[in-house]
């Protein structure tokens, strides 16, 4: 049976509605790209930046939180992106939402 019409999915991390065009199945939220933090735009409305970390050796260890720095700290090798606002370090990766 040919799938026909729009499938929607709320995504689990923001509670966003998608909504698509069928026969897809799944579709891929982007607010892994964005603070979870309200920054005068709503959550999810501040664009954070790529993060590159300092793969050193000797740099592998959790970031120093002396500054003001905070987020998925414990293992920076897999940060993704950095709030230029609140310095918010995120590893989250994107999102998968089921359609139905």
């Amino acid at each position: 049976m040919v799938k026909i019409g729009y499938a929607e999915g709320t995504c689990p991390r923001c509670g966003r509605t998608l909504k698509r065009q069928r026969p897809v199945d799944v579709a891929v939220c982007d607010c892994w790209e964005y603070c979870p933090q309200d920054h005068g735009r709503g959550a999810y409305g501040t664009l954070m930046q790529a993060y590159a970390p300092d793969t050193t050796l000797s740099t592998y260890g959790p970031i120093k939180t002396e500054g003001t720095a905070w987020g998925d700290l414990d293992h920076p090798m897999h940060i993704l992106r950095r709030c230029p606002t609140c310095n918010y370090h995120s590893k989250q990766r994107p999102v998968e939402v089921d359609l139905e």
